[in-house]
């Protein structure tokens, strides 16, 4: 457990702290019940952390009898609040002496049956994952996550304490966690994971990590300090459990037979061959010799134009292409306004993504579906249009449609979906994120004409639009991307 950051030191700083007297402290529940606890020193408190996590399980609604884990159950306060709250719990922990500590408070709280396990997932391995998950499938797992940053040289308390404050061997244990649950099985097809974590995993991390398990996330909720420090709480799921996910050899067009089905929110339809496949004013899909060609259906109950949900997808796909980027920064992606990507390598640029949004009405419901086409290996004999074709396989060659559509379908459940008691996502900060990517993208352009003139970008609009300025300074709004013609 102590590994390479702990000395000789350390650990005789761990019995000093074991042989002090214990922490009297009382702990407020965010349903008003208060609690006592009679702590050891290397046991670790009920604290801010706490307070954020705690909030979040109660917003969760009764457990109805589901199974619940808590890993790094500390003092044990929270998972004697889930079992409250009507889980069926069990609770494990790295520390022997906290596993003993949150025993004596369920004992004294009438709840021996939540299950105390010695053992936790960590940088090394500690016996068989079994030693602290008895089953598979659980319905809620959670974990307050050691976050706190410290320098190299910084003094540790001691292997116990320390263990629970900061991530000693400098393994990313979100990403570690994670996925052990993919690969054991531990959540159910409809369960949450909820896990605290500090600044120092960014939104763009912990949603990389999540998407290569094949876990949606999002961030829930967050609290910043007077230092500046800020926490965040990140859910994980499976991404659109109840809905359809459909691959079919040949279709006309995937987003034309998905908005004339009746599939729930969430469904999916892929195809190898499309038919009549089509891209904005209708122009065709050429089918090249391997492709991801997906729709999804989103639904309507987000208060987001046609327009910027175009350029909020059109980042996500960037995103899942750029971390799988693995030509050492040869080869940059782009995001073309509006509703492209490119891959521009020694100055030569190329299409490999293309995004359409399409909505049409059923009576008083409006159905929208967002088709995703990526091409991922050259036929021969390729159309030849303004910008070539470019292929996904030149980032990666062990790319294939398989990881692209989980990935994808992770992150657009992230933005779309809506788990029960769950915070929806915050749109308008991938709106913000989508707008500095599209401005970035006209960066890779060498010259902009707009109307056979010469302009140059200014900024996006909120509504989705741009502004270029022609070559008096005066600012034109273009809406129109058949106006807008890119030199590279």
């Amino acid at each position: 457990m102590s590994g390479k950051s702990f000395d000789d030191d350390s650990i005789s700083r761990e019995l000093e702290l074991i042989a002090k007297e214990q922490q009297f402290i009382s702990w407020k529940a965010p349903n008003g019940e208060i609690f006592q606890l009679d702590l050891p020193h290397t046991v670790y408190p009920p604290r801010e952390d706490s307070n954020l996590l705690a909030n979040r399980l109660v917003k969760l609604g009764s457990g109805n009898g589901r199974n619940c884990l808590e890993i790094g159950t500390g003092s044990g306060i929270l998972s004697l609040l889930c079992r409250r709250q009507g889980w069926r719990v069990e609770a494990c922990d790295i520390n022997p002496i906290a596993v003993a500590s949150a025993r004596k408070l369920f004992q004294q709280n009438h709840a021996e049956d939540i299950q105390v396990f010695e053992g936790g997932p960590g940088p090394l391995e500690d016996g068989k994952i079994t030693q602290w998950a008895k089953q598979k499938n659980y319905d809620l797992i959670f974990w307050n996550l050691p976050y706190l940053n410290v320098t190299k040289d910084a003094p540790l308390l001691g292997p116990l304490e320390d263990a629970a404050l900061i991530e000693t061997e400098g393994k990313d244990l979100f990403g570690v966690i994670v996925k052990k649950i993919d690969q054991h099985q531990l959540l159910s097809d409809n369960g949450l994971g909820l896990f605290l974590v500090g600044e120092s995993k960014s939104t763009e991390h912990l949603v990389n990590t999540a998407a290569k398990s094949g876990f949606a996330c999002r961030i829930t909720d967050t609290e910043s300090f007077e230092d500046g420090e800020e926490i965040k709480i990140i859910a994980i799921w499976r991404p659109f459990a109840k809905a359809k996910k459909v691959h079919l050899p040949t279709v006309t067009s995937t987003s034309t037979e998905l908005l004339s089905s009746n599939w729930p929110i969430g469904s999916s339809l892929s195809s190898d061959y499309q038919t009549d496949g089509h891209g904005r004013r209708g122009r065709p899909w050429d089918n090249v010799a391997e492709a991801l060609a997906c729709s999804w259906k989103i639904g309507n109950s987000f208060d987001t134009s046609t327009n910027i949900l175009q350029l909020i997808c059109g980042f996500i796909v960037k995103q899942s292409l750029q971390q799988r980027n693995k030509s050492q920064n040869s080869i940059q992606v782009i995001q073309k306004w509006p509703n492209d990507i490119l891959l521009k390598q020694d100055n030569k640029v190329s299409k490999v993504c293309g995004v359409l949004i399409e909505s049409i009405s059923k009576g008083n419901v409006n159905e929208t579906v967002i088709g995703i086409g990526i091409n991922l290996s050259e036929s021969k004999n390729m159309p030849v249009y303004e910008i070539p074709a470019g292929f996904a396989k030149s980032l990666d060659k062990d790319l294939n449609r398989s990881i692209l559509q989980s990935e994808i379908d992770c992150r657009l459940a992230g933005l779309f979906e809506e788990p029960k008691n769950i915070p929806t996502a915050n749109l308008a900060a991938y709106h913000k994120l989508a707008i500095k990517s599209i401005t970035d993208g006209f960066t890779a352009s060498s010259k902009l004409i707009y109307r056979n003139k010469v302009v140059s970008f200014h900024s996006v609009n909120m509504d989705g639009s741009i502004n270029v300025c022609d070559q008096n300074n005066q600012q034109i709004i273009c809406d129109e991307v058949e106006a807008l013609e890119w030199k590279f």
